[in-house]
């Protein structure tokens, strides 16, 4: 009887994991997109903290050594961010990226910038075109195992596909009421929202630049000190970069999915 007891137990358990997570197993010989350690991430509600070490590309930006924003790592020396995280900035001693950890209080890499390139045509009262390139002074060492590229995506207008499901990563609060910047980088599942739909309609200004992303009913999505992070996808056994997170009504409300900028028709 015992015996039949953790049988059924056991098989209760295998059901339960396999119905709420999901590993993503990448192609491990690509040059870009796959991490040191496969992303696994559960259905539950709100983000979750990232296993280690399975998003590589994920850099936090710092103004004096302040996390103001994520990014992500096209190349050993280029990080593909937000406009908005940059046009305030006046002198670029006073910012830094780092990088290969998922803690923001623990350094792996840190470099300084050189150059910054804005998109010529960001708007910031719509936030059309927030999208921007970092150039750092010196590359990040890539044999460091703990980093990664993430892939570009196809130039392509309708790239993600409506309903595609995407993960947005990030160091931002927790809830809309902190000011603190989680320490640990979080993940979150997401849904691409259609631009014919009204909540997302009513929220973007150009619907060939601009994409939702967000779950029915809220309760999942980015928040402030996410900025500049990416949405991604995953396809071919490894992930692409679709989109970077931009601006929200508020944060994981009902019917108000985030903006992001869909990355697959910028060119910086």
């Amino acid at each position: 009887m015992l015996i039949a007891f953790l049988f059924n137990l056991f098989f209760i358990q295998i059901i339960f994991t396999t119905i709420t997570s999901i590993t993503y197993s990448c192609w491990t010989n690509s040059t870009c997109g796959c991490s040191l350690n496969s992303a696994i991430l559960t259905k539950i509600i709100g983000g979750e903290e990232a296993t280690m070490n399975s998003w590589g590309w994920a850099v936090s930006i710092r103004r004096r050594n302040n996390h103001i924003c994520g990014g992500s790592l096209i190349s050993s020396e280029l990080i593909l961010t937000a406009a908005h995280c940059l046009v305030s900035v006046k002198t670029l001693s006073s910012l830094s990226v780092t990088a290969g950890s998922n803690y923001l209080s623990i350094i792996n890499q840190q470099r300084s910038v050189s150059e910054i390139f804005i998109h010529q045509n960001y708007d910031s009262m719509t936030y059309i075109n927030d999208i921007a390139i970092i150039r750092l002074s010196s590359s990040f060492d890539m044999s460091d195992r703990s980093l990664a590229i993430i892939c570009l995506p196809p130039s392509l207008l309708e790239y993600p596909s409506n309903d595609t499901t995407v993960i947005a990563i990030g160091w931002g609060v927790l809830s809309p009421t902190e000011k603190i910047s989680s320490d640990t980088l979080q993940q979150v599942t997401l849904k691409i929202v259609a631009n014919t739909i009204s909540i997302c309609y009513v929220l973007i200004h150009n619907e060939n630049g601009q994409i939702c992303a967000g779950v029915q009913g809220g309760g999942k999505d980015t928040c402030q000190g996410d900025s500049g992070g990416p949405l991604m996808m995953f396809s071919n056994k490894k992930w692409y970069i679709v989109g970077i997170t931009s601006y929200g009504d508020g944060c994981a409300l009902p019917l108000s999915p985030g903006v992001y900028t869909r990355v697959s028709i910028h060119y910086v």
